[in-house]
C-alpha cells in the first residue's frame, strides 16, 4: 500500500474507533437529551447534540479522549468560540456562501492528507453530520476573513523586520530553540489575572518535582500545541519576542522557565534542545517573502487571539 494510502487507512481507523467510543466519552446527560441547551452564547443555543457532534469531530482528528470531562470542555470552548467567531462575521457584514464551508473542509482535509471526499466519508463513519462539520469550517473561514479585514494592513513587517526575522544584525538570532509550552489565557474558567499567575507558578513547582509537563499541557494549556503535549518544536529566536528569547538563551537544557506574560495571559516554556541557525543571504527574494508571510502570519495570530479573548470578556455566556 502506498504512503498516502497508509494515511488514508489510519485515519478512517481512527474515525471508526471514535464513533464507537463516542457515547461513553460524552456522558448520560449529553446523550439522554441531545437538543436541551448546555450553553447560550449571547442568543444562541449549544445543544447537546452539538456538544456530541463537536467531540466526535475531536476524537477523530486524534484528540485523546480517555479524559471525558476534558473532552467534553474542549469540546464546549470551540463551539463557545464558533458561535464568537460567526457573530463577529455578521457584524463586520461578512457572509458565508455555498463555497465557504467547501474551503474549510479542504483546509481541514489537506491537513489529514486526504481528499475532501474522503474527509467526509470517515467523517461520516464516525457518526459526524454533514451539517457538523460545515459549521466548524465555515466558522474558521468566516474568522479569518474577520482577522484579515481587521488586521492585514497592521501586520505587515517592516523591511528591518523582515532582516531581524531572517537572523540579520539580531543579537541571539543566530540560534534556534526546540520548546515546549503551557498556554494560560486571562478569563480561562473565570480565572483573574492573579489566579492565572498563581495557576503558572503551582503548575511550573509540580513540573520541578516530577510531574510530566505534556500531561500538564494536555491538561491546562489552552494554546494548538495542548494535543501534542505542549510540542512547538524548533523556533528561530529572531521570530521570539526578546524578553522570551532572553529567557531561553539563559536556561538549560531541560529547565523550565517561570512564568513569562504574554499578550492575553501566561505562559510556561521548556528549553529541549539549543542549536545555531543558519543565517539565510539578504538578498534572497523567496526566502524574504517566507519571512515576511510568516511574520504577518505571526502578528495576524496574536491580534485574533487577543480579539478573541475580547470578545469572551464581552459576550453573555451562560453554561447551563
Amino acid at each position: 500500500m502506498s504512503d498516502r494510502g497508509q494515511r488514508i487507512a489510519r485515519f478512517a481507523q481512527a474515525c471508526a474507533i471514535a464513533a464507537v467510543s463516542m457515547l461513553a466519552s460524552l456522558g448520560a446527560a449529553d446523550a439522554q437529551t441531545p437538543f436541551r441547551p448546555v450553553a447560550v452564547v449571547n442568543d444562541s443555543a449549544i445543544t447537546g447534540y452539538d456538544l456530541g457532534q463537536r467531540a466526535r469531530i475531536l476524537q477523530a482528528l486524534g484528540f485523546p479522549s480517555d479524559d471525558a470531562q476534558r473532552l467534553r470542555e474542549r469540546a464546549l470552548d470551540m463551539l463557545i468560540e464558533d458561535r464568537l467567531k460567526v457573530r463577529a462575521a455578521r457584524s463586520a457584514g461578512i457572509v458565508a456562501d455555498e463555497t465557504t464551508a467547501e474551503a474549510g473542509i479542504a483546509e481541514l482535509s489537506a491537513r489529514a492528507s486526504v481528499t475532501p471526499e474522503v474527509f467526509r466519508s470517515t467523517m461520516a463513519s464516525a457518526g459526524v453530520s454533514p451539517m457538523a462539520l460545515d459549521d466548524m469550517a465555515t466558522a474558521e473561514i468566516l474568522w479569518r476573513q474577520v482577522v484579515r479585514a481587521r488586521f492585514l494592513s497592521r501586520a505587515e513587517p517592516s523591511e528591518a523586520e523582515i532582516d531581524a526575522a531572517l537572523g540579520l544584525g539580531v543579537d541571539g538570532a543566530d540560534q534556534e530553540f526546540q520548546v515546549q509550552e503551557i498556554g494560560l489565557p486571562f478569563g480561562d474558567e473565570g480565572r483573574s489575572e492573579a489566579a492565572t499567575l498563581q495557576l503558572a507558578e503551582d503548575l511550573r513547582a509540580a513540573i520541578q518535582n516530577g510531574v510530566s509537563f505534556e500531561s500538564m499541557a494536555r491538561q491546562y494549556s489552552r494554546s494548538p500545541s495542548a494535543a501534542q503535549g505542549g510540542n512547538v518544536g524548533w523556533v528561530e529566536g529572531a521570530r521570539l519576542p526578546p524578553e522570551l528569547r532572553r529567557t531561553l538563551a539563559a536556561m538549560e537544557v531541560g529547565e523550565v522557565s517561570a512564568p513569562q506574560l504574554v499578550p492575553g495571559g501566561y505562559s510556561l516554556v521548556r528549553l529541549n534542545g539549543l542549536r545555531a541557525k543558519t543565517v539565510t543571504a539578504a538578498s534572497d527574494p523567496e526566502a524574504r517573502q517566507r519571512a515576511r508571510l510568516q511574520l504577518v502570519g505571526e502578528t495576524t495570530g496574536r491580534l485574533a487571539e487577543g480579539l478573541l479573548q475580547e470578545l469572551r470578556r464581552d459576550a453573555l455566556i451562560e453554561i447551563r
